[in-house]
């Protein structure tokens, strides 16, 4: 990569989609997806099931690109957020619509509690459960233990 197209890359969001890590890294974007399913890339899914999207953490693409290891321990990516979100602080993280993450946690794909009765009640999300499904679906490249 150039210098100009890492600059470009230091200005996306610190949430990649399958498809940026696709033009990022020039694979077609269901290659991307088939590395992030085996464990080769390291990815999370915003909610369980065969159909949800894949998400990149920006700065593991990074150490990827520069040559390192993208799954080294790093610290959470959420430190220094708040330790509750907003519907819209998550749509950010996770790179959807906040009605899309407001029906998430209204299905209760995603944890959240919502603050206030009826349509005026507004979702709020604890760092801490989303954080631990972001660092739970990353691959690791640690082995295990041998009898």
């Amino acid at each position: 990569m150039t210098d100009r197209e890492f600059q470009f890359l230091a200005e996306w969001p610190e949430v990649l989609t399958g498809a940026e890590v696709s033009e990022v890294l020039r694979f077609d974007p269901r290659r991307v997806a088939a590395l992030a399913q085996a464990g080769e890339l390291p990815a999370f899914r915003a909610h369980q099931g065969p159909s949800a999207p894949w998400r990149f953490e920006r700065r593991r693409i990074v150490l990827l690109v520069e040559g390192g290891d993208p799954f080294q321990g790093l610290p959470p990516l959420l430190a220094d957020r708040p330790a509750v979100l907003t519907t819209k602080e998550v749509a950010e993280i996770l790179r959807f619509d906040p009605p899309t993450v407001a029906q998430m946690a209204a299905s209760g794909v995603l944890p959240g509690f919502k603050v206030g009765a009826g349509p005026r009640g507004r979702w709020r999300f604890n760092k801490r459960p989303l954080q631990d499904r972001i660092t739970a679906a990353a691959p690791t490249t640690e082995t295990p233990p041998t009898a």
